[in-house]
């Protein structure tokens, strides 16, 4: 008995795992199709096949002050590869007048004068050597291609341009680049503080 259900499981068809689980070219049509039709209808602006009509997307939902569209093409922008998109997200973010929290990092900073610039001139905070300044971002200065701050609309303190981004409010001057993850970072010297400090600032929610 055994041998004769031996005998017919010989010549019985074998069904290969790969190829009960592959698919037709229809199938996965069908399936990229279903994928394309779930995107978000913003989400396919901003990723059109013509990159400028993409790039006019975000100007114009970061121009648009829904504050959803805003954060949508200001993350699509500062995650871009292109440094162009990068440069037109991060202008368009400051023309919002957003405020900055700027971090420093202090804690190789064996000087009084940081903590006495960032709590006393800045009246930020500081704890451990790490300290936080929030700053709100004032008009754009056309004369002087900047942006100014709030308290001090006539000058200068943040400037974009090829080299990267400079900051230079009162008591800091700064530069620093958007880095692949959408952030600020770089590096700054304060006044009366001998060595430059690390800071960053997050640009994404």
């Amino acid at each position: 008995m055994k041998f004769l259900i031996a005998l017919i499981a010989c010549f019985l068809p074998v069904t290969s795992p790969v190829a009960a689980q592959s698919l037709t070219p229809e199938e996965i049509a069908a399936m990229i199709d279903k994928k394309v039709s779930n995107l978000n209808p913003y989400q396919a602006l901003l990723n059109d096949a013509d990159p400028e009509r993409g790039r006019l997307a975000m100007e114009i939902m970061l121009e648009s002050g829904d504050p959803e569209l805003m954060r949508m093409a200001l993350e699509f922008g500062l995650l871009s590869p292109n440094p162009t998109v990068k440069r037109t997200a991060f202008e368009a973010w400051l023309k919002s007048g957003p405020i900055l929290s700027i971090r420093f990092d202090g804690t190789n900073l064996k000087d009084a004068y940081f903590s006495r610039t960032v709590t006393g001139y800045w009246n930020g905070t500081q704890s451990d050597g790490i300290g936080y300044w929030r700053i709100p971002v004032g008009p754009y200065l056309p004369e002087q291609k900047c942006f100014s701050n709030t308290t001090y609309t006539s000058d200068c303190f943040i400037t974009v341009n090829s080299d990267g981004v400079f900051l230079t409010p009162r008591a800091m001057n700064a530069r620093a680049i958007i880095t692949e993850a959408g952030a600020l970072e770089g590096t700054g010297t304060l006044t009366n503080v001998g060595d430059a400090i690390p800071f960053s600032v997050q640009l994404i929610d």
